[in-house]
């Protein structure tokens, strides 16, 4: 079932694409359709695809807005309910990673290359304050590896991203693969 009365036209070929009324360009313009069949748009209510160049889009909200006598007079329609909502999802549980997990990564930072780099640059005091306020941890899970805990605004940790970083340079390390995992697939946490 479709959650919403009015969509754009589904693709079935070049010739289910129009004109532009904005660029002018064809083929590109796609129309808002009723899937109830009652009313019938004008031609320059739809999209363009050209996001960027053009960025043409006259929804059915807008045009009721515009045109308030060509919106429909029955109940249904003026009500609340019918510019439907989607439907609630049965919403998963959120997973968090426990303090006790977090507290452990929060040192060893001589074995840390993002904080042996950021020292290098700014000085061990500074480098160490960086580390703590963004609460970026070491991780074991390759040598050198940092991890940045992912914080939700009432202070619950939902995953951390691993990554490693040169020394050296301070760029990730991305041969011979790109070294970035999440907390969760280490520990195999459900997804969040």
């Amino acid at each position: 079932m479709n959650a919403h009365r009015f969509i754009l036209q589904p693709y079935k070929g070049v010739g289910s694409r129009y004109c532009c009324p904005a660029c002018h360009k064809k083929g590109c313009f796609s129309r808002y359709i009723d899937t109830e069949k009652q009313i019938s748009f004008p031609d320059d209510v739809g999209r363009c695809d050209h996001e960027q160049s053009c960025g043409y889009h006259l929804t059915p909200k807008e045009y009721f807005e515009r045109n308030p006598q060509s919106k429909p007079q029955h109940s249904d329609f003026t009500a609340p309910s019918a510019w439907r909502a989607k439907q609630t999802e049965q919403r998963k549980p959120t997973s968090f990673i426990g303090a006790e997990i977090v507290a452990q990564t929060l040192h060893d930072y001589e074995k840390n290359n993002l904080y042996l780099f950021l020292r290098s640059k700014f000085g061990g005091e500074d480098a160490l304050r960086l580390m703590k306020d963004y609460r970026v941890g070491t991780s074991k899970h390759w040598p050198g590896s940092c991890v940045f805990w992912q914080t939700d605004i009432n202070d619950g940790v939902r995953t951390g991203k691993v990554m490693l970083y040169d020394a050296e340079t301070g760029k990730r390390v991305k041969e011979p693969f790109n070294h970035v995992t999440w907390v969760h697939s280490l520990l195999r946490l459900p997804d969040f």
